[in-house]
């Protein structure tokens, strides 16, 4: 009927004519008539109405239709398929030892769990006898090499103890630890601490102490605890401020933190015990929550100790 319609032609027409055709064909006139077949098709309405479109609104109706069909092909593929799961990563099977021979041999399962039981006792034994041996083969010639008789008389007098010689200057230093002077006069507020743990009030936390805070009010004078010489003077210390570090030979200094100011000394100066190197101040960035105190250090060879058990006791 379309064709009837819209080129004036009825379908039995068509049918006469392509059936008297017969070869030699002349395709230049079939090409002709099928090029006039679709102009006349081409001229019908709704296609034509369709070529009026603009091209984007085609392309955008073609997009569309893509989008629409892409969209049922993937929920269709999750729905048949259970989704999409890139979570999980495919596991490895592990086949054991007695798995790949039963493969391989076709042999029972519980036939080659007795046969692997078996032999691998029998290995371990065997390889603990050929330690034994080694063992014993090395071990014989030391013992007739002890058991050989020696010629030389066998010395029974103990032999003399021989002490280690102790240095003097170090044992003067050592015994100075024991009358070591007070470097100020106050409290202890904060105890030495390196196997426990104090809290800090400045840090809000938990830590270990390399002295002790001895509280005294701001200004108080700072002696040296024993006689030596300046080591080290440093008035911006990140932990401790103004500080002085004073060297008594034989490995032991004395740190003295907090400190007011760092003008009373310098590096090299020779300090006698009880003579005032500073004065209680309030510079530790470390401790500046805590009251005006010394902070008071012993070092001996390179590690810290406490010093309360030097310094004379104080009511």
């Amino acid at each position: 009927m379309y064709i009837e319609e819209n080129t004036g032609h009825n379908i039995d027409e068509v049918i006469h004519y392509m059936y008297r055709l017969r070869w030699p064909v002349n395709f230049s006139s079939i090409f002709k008539w099928i090029k006039d077949k679709f102009t006349v098709l081409l001229s019908a309405k709704p296609i034509k109405r369709i070529r009026e479109l603009p091209k984007t609104a085609v392309l955008a109706v073609v997009l569309i239709t893509l989008l629409i069909g892409a969209n049922s092909v993937f929920w269709w593929y999750r729905a048949t398929h259970g989704g999409f799961d890139f979570s999980q990563e495919p596991e490895e099977e592990i086949t054991n030892e007695w798995e790949v021979d039963m493969n391989e041999q076709g042999l029972d399962e519980e036939e080659l769990r007795k046969q692997y039981a078996s032999i691998t006792p029998i290995e371990n034994q065997n390889e603990t006898q050929e330690i034994v041996e080694t063992s014993s083969e090395e071990t014989e010639p030391e013992q007739k090499q002890d058991e050989a008789p020696t010629d030389e008389p066998i010395n029974t007098q103990p032999e003399p103890e021989t002490k280690p010689e102790t240095k003097p200057k170090e044992t003067a230093q050592v015994s100075a630890l024991s009358t070591m002077a007070m470097p100020t006069v106050g409290k202890v507020i904060t105890a030495f601490a390196m196997d426990t743990l104090v809290y800090s009030k400045t840090l809000e936390q938990w830590n270990t102490h390399n002295g002790i805070d001895i509280a005294a009010d701001l200004g108080s004078p700072v002696k040296a605890a024993m006689e030596g010489i300046v080591a080290e003077v440093k008035n911006n210390d990140p932990r401790l401020g103004v500080v002085v570090i004073l060297d008594h030979g034989g490995g032991i200094q004395t740190l003295y933190g907090n400190l007011q100011s760092d003008k009373l000394v310098k590096k090299g100066d020779k300090i006698e015990k009880g003579q005032v190197i500073g004065a209680v101040g309030q510079t530790a960035p470390f401790e500046i929550e805590d009251p005006p105190h010394l902070h008071f250090e012993v070092i001996k060879d390179g590690k810290n100790i406490n010093p309360e058990q030097y310094l004379p006791k104080l009511n």
